[in-house]
């Protein structure tokens, strides 16, 4: 009698029979605004947004209606960097002599410092690692589109924020429906989109339109992906400007995965080691993943589902989820804006198999210095899981498991990410 073999092929929790995803919440009290420094649910946020990740592991929050700009680690400390909370301003200055009109984006240069679209000033703010804000470019209060000299460039409520692998900065110019870049000498230029002009174009350069572009992230490539979140879409811009539409369905939201998706105003986004595209769809109040084919999956949280849930196998919700970041570990980091929280994010990876006459290869996506283990059950009860082989630490993107078929009239494995 053939032996019948079955395969479950995204799970990563030790002791789960279906892991999907693991949330926990950082920092911050789901529903509970406020201006706290402290430790994890003692801290308060006020609408946090866009998120950062230091070469130290430190997490930068744009805390948007705190109008300061937040620092905390991934145990759930949290302080104030540069800002003075309740203080709308656009004062340079030192620490909480500084002021923000609510400060949206933010990215790190790779010496540390950091980087802050201050969205109600219109401006770019830098930040040293010593607290000491200085405006980058644009003039406070002064909503245009001008390119030229860092000082003479003129901004439309930027947002997004990424550094390009050549450390240019590029802009989501979002009222401009534009994106802009501020290269090495110092100089802003407009890279693609039609300055004032809204619209669902694609093309080379200026010849594009975008909708309201919000979110920034570049593949491995140097392909910069968009966030066009009124348009409900994700677009892909090559290294020489040329756009074109990279995933959902232009002008319809919804909430279908798959090659035809479709989002709910996606905001910021990420890319990991494998150039998967991390969307957090606000309106749809979950995180999705768009593979480099362009199919896209519901990574955590339940589509139109809000809450404030922590937890395991899609028991997870959020309320209008708007930065992401991706720690060292692989694990993503999301700023619940609406819930007030600081949440990180398991996410399940991609395996694939492969079954011979008397043999299964098993190979997964892993992330560089994690240790997985590959383990057997006849049944689905979460006490039945035994280890097949070693526990091998990941020296390479991915690791692949050979091993004779399980004995047994059924079987059942799974690839275990451990702590």
């Amino acid at each position: 009698m053939r032996k019948r073999l079955q395969i479950l092929i995204t799970l990563l929790l030790p002791m789960l029979a279906a892991g999907q995803d693991q949330v926990r919440t950082v920092a911050g009290f789901a529903g509970e605004p406020g201006t706290l420094d402290g430790v994890a649910a003692t801290a308060r946020f006020n609408d946090p947004a866009g998120i950062a990740i230091g070469p130290d592991g430190t997490v930068f929050v744009a805390d948007s209606r705190n109008h300061v700009i937040r620092a905390a680690t991934l145990a759930g400390v949290v302080t104030t960097l540069a800002g003075e909370a309740g203080e709308i301003g656009s004062s340079d200055g030192v620490g909480s002599t500084a002021r923000f009109n609510h400060p949206t984006g933010i990215a790190v240069r790779p010496n540390g410092s950091i980087v802050v679209s201050d969205t109600g000033n219109h401006t770019l703010r830098q930040i040293t690692t010593n607290g000491s804000v200085t405006t980058l470019s644009g003039f406070a209060e002064s909503a245009d589109h001008v390119d030229g000299p860092a000082a003479a460039a003129r901004f439309r409520s930027p947002l997004g924020l990424a550094h390009a692998p050549n450390g240019d900065l590029y802009i989501a110019d979002c009222g401009n429906h534009v994106i802009r870049r501020l290269d090495g000498t110092g100089r802003v230029t407009t890279f693609a989109g039609r300055a004032e002009i809204w619209g669902m174009q694609d093309g080379t350069g200026t010849n594009a339109t975008f909708n309201s572009p919000l979110g920034l992230a570049f593949d491995s490539q140097g392909n910069l992906f968009v966030s066009d979140a009124n348009n409900f879409v994700i677009r892909k811009i090559s290294s020489s400007a040329q756009v074109r539409l990279f995933a959902g369905d232009p002008g319809r939201d919804g909430i279908r995965d798959g090659a035809d998706a479709r989002f709910g105003k996606p905001a910021e986004l990420v890319i990991d080691a494998h150039d998967n595209l991390y969307v957090a769809d606000s309106l749809n109040h979950v995180v999705r993943r768009v593979r480099p084919d362009g199919f896209v999956s519901t990574v955590s949280g339940v589509i139109r589902a809000s809450g404030v849930t922590d937890g395991l196998n899609g028991a997870a919700r959020f309320f209008n989820p708007y930065g992401l970041a991706m720690t060292a570990t692989g694990r993503l980091l999301v700023s619940d804006s609406y819930n007030q929280t600081l949440r990180e994010i398991t996410a399940p990876f991609t395996l694939a198999y492969l079954t011979g006459e008397n043999q299964i290869v098993l190979t997964w996506n892993t992330v560089l210095g994690e240790r997985y283990r590959v383990e057997r059950a006849s049944t689905l009860s979460p006490d039945q899981w035994v280890p097949l082989g070693e526990i091998q630490s990941a020296t390479d993107l991915s690791t692949s498991f050979t091993n004779s078929l399980p004995v047994g009239d059924a079987a059942f494995l799974r690839v275990v990410r451990l702590p």
